[in-house]
Order: C-alpha cells, then structure tokens, then sequence
C-alpha cells in the first residue's frame, strides 16, 4: 500500500489528481472507474486544470461510474451520471464514445449490470478504480456484508448511507432504497486503485484498512494486499499511535 498523509483540502486534491494524471501518463487509454460524493470535487477540478496546462490528457482513457440510484435516470440532476458529467466528463469535453455510465433506470437491471460488466472486459478490465471511503467502510455502494467476489449488481442501501447521501441535497431528494453497483470482485481486479479518504466520520473505517486484516464488517479491507492500491488521506485522520 501507498500511503500519502495531506493537509488540507487543496493538497488532498492535488496529491489525488497527480496520482491519476501519472496513471494516464502511463497508460493513455486507460480504463477508470469514477466516484462521486463530495471528497472527489476537488480532484476532478485539479485534472481539468492540469489538462489546461497540458499536464494531463483525459481524452483517450474511457470511462465507467462506480454506481448509480436505481430508477433514477442519467438525465436526472440527482443521478451520478449527472454528476459526473457535470463536475468532469462535459468540461472535460469527453468523447461519448469513451464514456458509458450505469442507468438506474435501465427496464432491466440485471442486464443492465451484465452488459456493463462486459463493456469493462471487453477494454480488458479496470486500470484504474478511483474510491471514496463510506462512513462504515463502504465501497462504491458495497455495504458491510457485501460478497467480495461479486461483479455488478443490485444493493440494498442502508439507512445511513442514504442519509449521507441525502446529505448533498438541498431540494430534499428522497435517496432510493437501493443502487447499482460496481462489485468488489471487479474493484479488487482493477490494476490500480486509488482510495481518496477525508471527513472526520471516515476515521473508524480507515483504521480497519490501516490494520491489515480482512473483515466483512469493513467493505474497505477487501483491500488489504492489493499491489496497487494507493491511498490519499485527510492527514487529521492518522491514528495518534
């Protein structure tokens, strides 16, 4: 594991952002998977500046979501298709080709989690899994519990997840009781995963990661002894001892 401590919001950003733009120096067609939330606004801000400059190229990597809202359309503001498109495929002036989001609101799910999975294999898997960190040591929406060996698929949510994501609604959107997710199988297959953690409630599951051992009660730890995983961290959240 690489582990780098930053202070502040703009060093979490820019340590972030540098991880990836060397990904895609690397590997120019890579294969992302992007989060959403608030902890990767300030990464996809950071990229957009760096492909001003010229520093990173963006546009030949393809790109997938982590998951999405069941029944919620891509077009839908509250959907993280939307999301994403706003914050950094659209500015990024992404081709649509290179893109392909879940749709929560696909007639049928499981064949929606199928092709998308396929879709993936056929690039020949992820490069590069860019996570956030739940409170309770979700993944993606992989919930405590969740099968480690799972592709895409349908979750229950939990109520505390749904709370926080309520959370980034003013309008008081009403979080669906279930998601699309990337499963941790494909996430632990991933080349690459960067984990971006910051927010005082990330602390606890952190800690579990940080411990090395691999426990179900903490979706996190799946990835203990990924040879690629790298993690960018509040630097208020390292352990006192």
């Amino acid at each position: 594991m690489q582990l780098e401590w930053t202070d502040g919001p703009e060093a979490f950003a820019t340590r972030a952002a540098a991880h990836v733009a060397g990904v895609l120096a690397e590997t120019p067609a890579a294969t992302v998977a992007l989060p959403t939330g608030t902890t990767p606004i300030g990464l996809y801000a950071r990229l957009l500046a760096l492909a001003e400059t010229g520093e990173a190229t963006l546009a030949h990597a393809r790109y997938f979501n982590l998951d999405e809202y069941v029944g919620v359309p891509p077009s839908d503001p509250h959907s993280f298709a939307d999301f994403l498109r706003r914050h950094f495929l659209d500015p990024a002036s992404i081709e649509a080709g290179h893109i392909r989001l879940l749709r929560g609101d696909a007639p049928d799910i499981a064949a929606e989690a199928a092709a998308h999975d396929a879709a993936v294999a056929a690039l020949g898997g992820l490069d590069l899994a860019i996570l956030g960190l739940g409170g309770n040591g979700h993944i993606a929406f992989n919930e405590p519990g969740a099968d480690w060996d799972a592709g895409t698929h349908v979750v229950p949510l939990t109520e505390e997840t749904r709370k926080a994501n309520a959370a980034y609604f003013a309008d008081g959107f009403t979080v669906p009781s279930h998601g699309l997710t990337m499963g941790i199988g494909m996430i632990r297959a991933a080349r690459r995963v960067l984990l971006m953690v910051s927010g005082g409630s990330k602390a606890e599951a952190l800690a579990a990661l940080l411990a090395g051992r691999a426990d179900p009660v903490w979706p996190v730890t799946a990835l203990c002894g990924h040879p690629g995983l790298a993690v960018v961290a509040d630097a208020a959240l390292k352990p006192s001892r």
